[in-house]
């Protein structure tokens, strides 16, 4: 008969249960990776009509576009199919590249609004949060 015991902890459990074949899914909800504003609204030829739809809790789908001539981490936003912009290039790199390691992001739209930044000029803006989701 042996002396070592078992320790009785929340490890052992999880353990115990991997032993048994059981699959443990690393993350069991979405990860909050970065929070954004948009880029590039100003030449979405049709945001003003977007924007009259748009909330704040909105999904926003995230695409690579890794052949774009401009800037090859680039991160297409679109709300419900429409482009509005894209992810600011400053904040692209790493992003694009978990998307190109077969990550899945995506966008909710935090807050949303119009700052007159100058004088007469109505600036919009969409502010973002992105998540990793593991599935």
């Amino acid at each position: 008969m042996s002396n070592i015991q078992k320790p009785d902890s929340d490890i052992t459990s999880i353990i115990g249960y991997i032993q048994k074949g059981s699959n443990i899914k690393p993350f069991l909800k979405d990860i909050f990776l970065i929070e954004l504003n948009v880029a590039g609204l100003d030449y979405i030829d049709n945001i003003d009509e977007i924007f009259s739809k748009i909330e704040a809790g909105d999904r926003l789908d995230l695409f690579r576009e890794a052949t774009n001539e401009y800037d090859k981490h680039a991160i297409l936003v679109k709300y419900h199919g429409e482009k509005i912009g894209y992810v600011p290039r400053k904040d692209n790199y790493v992003l694009s590249k978990l998307m190109d390691g077969g990550k899945h992001l995506y966008g909710v739209v935090d807050s949303f609004g119009v700052d007159e930044v100058y004088e007469n000029y109505k600036f919009k803006f969409i502010n973002f949060k992105i998540f990793l989701n593991d599935y």
